[in-house]
Formats: C-alpha cells, sequence, structure tokens
C-alpha cells in the first residue's frame, strides 16, 4: 500500500513514515508542505493521503480539497492528522470528503492511524476501495 504523508512538521512526518514503513511495510512518500503535496500526489498515486491540517500556505484541508478534483485520487482515503481535532475541524473534514480526523501527538492517535491504515488495506485487498 501507499502513503503519503503531508506535515509541515519534518520530524513528526518522519517518524510517521519510519513507523509506517515498519510496522506495515508500506511504501510512503513525506512532503512538507501542502504546494509539494499537490505536485507530487497525482504521480505518486497513494492508496491514503494523512495531512496535516494546519500547515502554512495551502493548509490540509485545501490540499484535500484540491487533490480530490484528480480523478487519479478522488476515491482515495483522505485522513486528517491535527492537534486541532475539534468539532470544526471535524465538521470540515467531513464536508471535503476526509475519511477520518485522527488526533496529532499522543500514543492512542499514533496506534489509532495504524489500525486504521490496516483496515484501508484489507477493505483494498476485498476490492472494497
Amino acid at each position: 500500500m501507499k502513503v503519503l504523508i503531508v506535515d509541515d512538521d519534518r520530524d513528526g512526518a518522519d517518524s510517521l513514515a519510519a513507523l509506517i514503513r515498519v510496522v506495515l511495510d508500506y511504501d510512503v512518500c513525506v512532503r512538507y508542505s501542502g504546494e509539494d503535496a499537490l505536485d507530487t500526489a497525482g504521480a505518486y498515486r497513494p492508496d491514503a493521503v494523512i495531512l496535516d491540517v494546519n500547515m502554512p500556505g495551502v493548509g490540509g484541508l485545501q490540499t484535500a480539497k484540491i487533490l480530490k478534483t484528480d480523478r487519479r485520487l478522488e476515491r482515495k482515503a483522505f485522513i486528517a492528522h491535527t492537534a486541532d481535532d475539534g468539532v470544526s475541524v471535524r465538521t470540515l473534514a467531513s464536508a471535503i470528503g476526509f475519511h477520518q480526523v485522527v488526533a496529532k501527538g499522543n500514543t492512542n492517535g499514533v496506534s489509532e492511524l495504524i489500525d486504521l491504515l490496516s483496515t484501508l488495506e484489507a477493505d483494498i485487498r476485498k476490492g472494497k476501495r
């Protein structure tokens, strides 16, 4: 499975990528801005896109809106990974078509993200996505 991680926190993004590579053995691409994700995502064709919501420049919500207009990505899983997982962020993310919002910065969030990716992979293998 291919996963695109987009987060301006380089250490956090790289750590998450390393964890996903080791635990799930997935192909992971990391970008540190929405602009870089827009340049990369279409050619990379990830199965899942994990986006930090609050980034300078093009934020995660806007990045997702733009990426979802690409026919190669419109049906892929988008996951908001954010420290601000309040009701307003969850509502906006849902309206844009995010699969889920996962809290950033705690152990439960990382476990939830790993479980979610595993479930997405199983759905892909069964032809459900």
